[in-house]
C-alpha cells in the first residue's frame, strides 16, 4: 500500500481544519499556501478537499474495525483473519479419511491407526500424498520430497523411511533468503487460486482512495488510532527483535516495510493501524514468547495484508460492507451497471466519498476491470474470495518460516484453524511452492 506523501501531508491540513468546525479564512489561506509549497493545482486541491469533505460528512466511518474476542469470531469478519498472537501449541495429529486404509504406516511404525474423519474439498489424501513423496523420489526432487514429508509427518502418516528423511533434512527456524520474492510471484504463485483476480485488481485500484475516506471520518469522529511518536522505531536499525523481523520479512516477500511502532504496554501481537501511511503496532505477545519461525510466521501473514489487493479487507468488518465497496466500483467503472436499488444506494454513498481521490488513470483501470467483470457474466463471491485471501496471508507466512509444523501450531487454537491448515497442507506439497521456495534460493538440494 504506497500513498503520495502530499496527499497524506494535506489530508492532514484539511482534517485539522475540520476538526475546529467551519474552515476560516485564516485556515483557507494557510490551506492555500500549502496547496501551493505541494505543487497542487487548483482542481486537484479541489478535487481533494471534496473526497475528505464527503467521507467527514458520510457514513463510511461505518466501515471500521470493532474490536473482537479471541474466543469468539463473527463469521462475516474481515477485521483480523488471524488472532493476537501468542505462543503456538502443539496441533493434534489429524485422522485419516473415511476412503482410506484405517492403517497407514505400514511395518515398523511407530503410530496407531487413527479414526477415519470425512476429507475436505481440495485437501490431498494420505494415499496422493504418498505417491508424490515416491514420484518426488525417483526424480531426485529433494525440496518436493522433503515438503511432502513434512505434511505426512503432520498428519501422522509418515513411514519411518519418510519420517528419516524428513528429520534428515529438517532446517528449524526461519528460511534463509538469498533474494526477495519478485512482486509478480504473487499473483502467479502465491495467491490462492480461488482469490478471483479480476475482484484482486479492482480492490488494488481503490485501496488508497478508501483508505483516505476512513481516515478522514474516523478524524471526524474521534475513533482515528493514537500514536505516540516516541514509539516509533526504525525497522531497519532497531533492537527489538520483532521490529528486525518485520524489516527481514518484508525485504524477503518483497513488500516495503511499514512504519512500526512498538507499544509493550498492550496486550496485542501485531496490528495494522489504519492512519495515513499504514503502520504496524507491536504489543507484549509479539514481544516475547514466539521463537524465531513463530515471529516469522507471524509477520509473513500480517504483512501480506499491507498488499493493495488485500488491504481493503483491513478496512471493514464484514463481507457485507465489502460487497459495498465493490458495488462502488463497480458504479465508478460502470455507472449504467445494474444493481439492486438498496445496494445501489449504499454502495453510491462509498463512490460519492473516494471517486474525487482516484486519478484519471484509476478510473480508466476500474472501466477496463469492470467491463472484464461484465464480460464473464457479471459473477462474484466475496465471501469466497475474503476466505481465500486469508489463506493468501497464510501462505506467506509458511513460506517464510519454512516449516508446516509451526505454521500448524500457531494456526491450532484459531477458529477455522483446521481448514486454514488443511490448505496449507495443500499448498506445502504443491510445485507451486517449490517455485515459489526456489525463486528465495531455500530449496533443499544435494549436498556436496
Amino acid at each position: 500500500m504506497r500513498l503520495g506523501a502530499f496527499e497524506r501531508l494535506y489530508e492532514t491540513l484539511f482534517a485539522e481544519a475540520l476538526e475546529a468546525g467551519e474552515i476560516s479564512r485564516e485556515e483557507r489561506k494557510r490551506l492555500d499556501l500549502a496547496a501551493s509549497a505541494l505543487g497542487f493545482d487548483s482542481k486537484r486541491v479541489a478535487s481533494l478537499e471534496t473526497a475528505l469533505l464527503a467521507a467527514w460528512e458520510s457514513e463510511t466511518a461505518d466501515t471500521r474495525v470493532e474490536p473482537r474476542s479471541f474466543g469468539h469470531v463473527d463469521p462475516d469478519t474481515l477485521a483480523d483473519r488471524a488472532p493476537p498472537t501468542s505462543s503456538a501449541a502443539p496441533r493434534p495429529r489429524a485422522r485419516p479419511y473415511e476412503d482410506e486404509a484405517p492403517t497407514v504406516p505400514k511395518q515398523g511404525s511407530r503410530r496407531r491407526s487413527p479414526r477415519p474423519r470425512a476429507k475436505p474439498s481440495g485437501e490431498l489424501s494420505f494415499r496422493e500424498l504418498h505417491a508424490r513423496f515416491e514420484a518426488a523420489s525417483q526424480r531426485g526432487a529433494l525440496d518436493h520430497q522433503w515438503r511432502v514429508a513434512d505434511v505426512l509427518v503432520l498428519r501422522g502418516a509418515a513411514t519411518p523411511r519418510q519420517e528419516a528423511f524428513w528429520q534428515q533434512h529438517r532446517r528449524p527456524g526461519p528460511v534463509r533468503a538469498v533474494r526477495g520474492l519478485p512482486s509478480s510471484a504473487w499473483s502467479s504463485l502465491l495467491m490462492h487460486p480461488e482469490q478471483d483476480r479480476t475482484i484482486s485488481d479492482v480492490f488494488a485500484v481503490i485501496a488508497s482512495a478508501s483508505l483516505l475516506g476512513r481516515v478522514s471520518a474516523m478524524r471526524r469522529d474521534g475513533t482515528l488510532p493514537k500514536i505516540d511518536p516516541d514509539s516509533y522505531h526504525d525497522p531497519h536499525t532497531s533492537p527489538v527483535g520483532a521490529v528486525r523481523a518485520i524489516a527481514w520479512s518484508a525485504a524477503t516477500l518483497g513488500i516495503r516495510p511499514p512504519p512500526t511502532y512498538v507499544v509493550p504496554s498492550l496486550d496485542s501481537g501485531l496490528e495494522i493501524l489504519s492512519v495515513v501511511p499504514p503502520s504496524t503496532r507491536i504489543g507484549a505477545r509479539a514481544l516475547s514468547g514466539l521463537d524465531p519461525a513463530n515471529l516469522a510466521f507471524a509477520c509473513g501473514r500480517h504483512l501480506a495484508w499491507y498488499r493493495e489487493e488485500q488491504f481493503i479487507c483491513t478496512l471493514v468488518p464484514s463481507v457485507a460492507y465489502l460487497e459495498t465497496i465493490f458495488g462502488a466500483a463497480l458504479l465508478l467503472g460502470a455507472p449504467s451497471v445494474a444493481l439492486p436499488e438498496d445496494a445501489r444506494q449504499r454502495a453510491l454513498v462509498f463512490a460519492r466519498a473516494i471517486v474525487p481521490c482516484l486519478e484519471p488513470p484509476q478510473i480508466d483501470r476500474l472501466r477496463d476491470l469492470v467491463a472484464r467483470y461484465l464480460e464473464r457474466g457479471a459473477r462474484h463471491n466475496l465471501r469466497r474470495w475474503a476466505r481465500a485471501a486469508e489463506w493468501t496471508a497464510c501462505r506467506a507466512g509458511l513460506l517464510l518460516c519454512g516449516e508446516l509444523q509451526t505454521a500448524a501450531a500457531a494456526l491450532t487454537n484459531e477458529p477455522g484453524g483446521e481448514a486454514r491448515i488443511a490448505q496449507l497442507e495443500t499448498f506445502w506439497a504443491s510445485e507451486e511452492a517449490g517455485q515459489l521456495r526456489a525463486q528465495l534460493g531455500v530449496t533443499i538440494a544435494v549436498s556436496g
